[in-house]
């Protein structure tokens, strides 16, 4: 009697077919697989999109300086000859002077200011080097013995700079190209040109 009525059970009952199994198991593989999919090309694009901000802050980092610099500017040197006493190849020579202040014994200085940028080209690396040159006078206006020494300052700009072009100025402005990449799969490149007015050397 127990028996007969498992077996009515069992008749009635329905289950999965193997098709239908196999049909569940691909819509699930392919919903997995798009999710996958779609993860991976997020963090693809997180990628690229923060590869493409590293060389744009490279780039305006190098742009942000040389533009300051060369405002500030009463000489305009782009075409420097190397002394190879700095890091790369120098490729821009600013140079100005400061306006003059008063000590506290009304002693006069008047600062100096040259400004050279060079290139590392195998590392692709801009670096900046600063000498302010200061010259003291007494009240009487005679120079002061002896003078205040040199301050020499080196600052490293910008990293993955593939090339930068300064080619002789125009009108009296200056046109720095700055292209920087950054080396990844992502192949990110940024490039931009600033047109700079130096000042008057009066």
């Amino acid at each position: 009697m127990i028996f007969h009525r498992l077996k009515s059970i069992n008749k009635n009952q329905k289950g999965f077919t193997l098709i239908e199994l196999i049909v569940a198991i691909a819509i699930t593989g392919l919903i997995i697989g798009a999710i996958v999919a779609s993860i991976f090309q997020l963090f693809n694009i997180s990628a690229r999109s923060d590869s493409r901000m590293l060389a744009v802050r490279q780039v305006q980092n190098a742009g942000h300086w040389i533009s300051r610099d060369t405002l500030m500017a009463q000489s305009v040197d782009p075409d420097p000859a190397d002394d190879g006493d700095t890091l790369g190849t120098e490729i821009l020579i600013l140079s100005w002077v400061a306006w003059e202040r008063v000590g506290q014994q009304q002693e006069q200085y008047i600062d100096s200011y040259k400004v050279c940028y060079t290139y590392d080209a195998d590392n692709e690396k801009l670096w900046r080097y600063q000498t302010i040159t200061t010259k003291e006078y007494d009240k009487d206006g005679d120079i002061a013995d002896p003078q205040p020494d040199d301050q020499n300052l080196t600052t490293f700009i910008a990293d993955y700079i593939t090339s930068i072009s300064i080619p002789a100025m125009v009108d009296d402005k200056l046109n720095v190209t700055i292209t920087a990449s950054v080396p990844d799969a992502s192949g990110a490149i940024e490039q931009r040109t600033y047109e700079i007015m130096p000042r008057s050397s009066a």
